[in-house]
């Protein structure tokens, strides 16, 4: 399949989960992918490996600015333009509200957000002939789902969905910009939790299990292709009916 050949697509935190499936399957389309990671470089380079396309591996903290900076500095010397950035870098910490620290709640944030407000600000400046940004949210974000202990996870998730609104709206008619909102997905963040949390996850779920990594990736890859050339500012929720409950 080639239906994003000559497409240079930007996956943050690549290496695992969401953002690892994502990437296969752009590189599966006919895209060239870029693959960003933090910390784990062996999982980066096996989904480098894997894809084996004209891609390239890049490391950095999405919430340092000046990683950022050398992130797309990068990406313009060696292709001078980037059609289609998928922000999907996230962190979340267990923590109750009154024991979360102002630089635990800060750090979210730069991650989940602020990082997501930098890395469009210097895709979009690549966009020259268009493009496509996809942010990943959660149900975590929408209205009155947010869950305790996950205050400051559940709030920039939020701001994930508005920001996604309101910077389509600055950015049509030559760029689009939507966001997916996945419910429990078996990552290694599902590993950490208690079995009987991730059972009720499931039995809150109308479809009685937890969402898949590439269900969330084909979402994604739906929302850059022409196929959605007509959706913009949208709101894709892939939770197998969890926030009905």
């Amino acid at each position: 399949m080639t239906q994003f050949k000559n497409k240079i697509v930007l996956i943050t935190g690549a290496s695992r989960g969401i953002g690892a499936e994502t990437a296969k399957l752009f590189a599966k389309e006919g895209a060239t992918v870029i693959i960003n990671y933090l910390s784990d470089e062996m999982s980066a380079k096996s989904v480098l490996n894997e894809i084996n396309n004209n891609g390239m591996l890049i490391q950095a903290d999405i919430s340092k600015q000046d990683e950022i900076n050398s992130m797309f500095e990068q990406v313009s010397e060696k292709y001078e333009k980037l059609d289609i950035l998928v922000n999907n870098a996230g962190i979340v910490s267990v923590k109750p509200f009154l024991e979360l620290t102002l630089e635990e709640w800060n750090k979210t944030y730069a991650v989940n957000i602020t990082g997501m407000f930098l890395c469009s600000q210097k895709a979009i400046k690549l966009m020259k002939d268009g493009g496509s940004i996809v942010n990943i949210s959660s149900i975590r974000g929408l209205f009155d789902q947010g869950r305790a202990p996950i205050t400051d996870y559940s709030t920039s998730k939020a701001a994930v969905i508005s920001f996604t609104k309101t910077l389509a709206k600055e950015v049509a008619p030559k760029i689009r910009v939507n966001t997916v909102a996945p419910g429990m997905t078996k990552t290694d963040n599902a590993k950490s939790i208690p079995r009987v949390s991730i059972e009720k996850f499931k039995e809150d779920s109308y479809l009685k299990r937890l969402i898949e990594p590439k269900e969330v990736a084909h979402t994604i890859l739906f929302l850059s292709s022409d196929e959605a050339s007509a959706i913009t500012g949208a709101l894709l929720i892939v939770d197998g009916g969890q926030s009905l409950s």
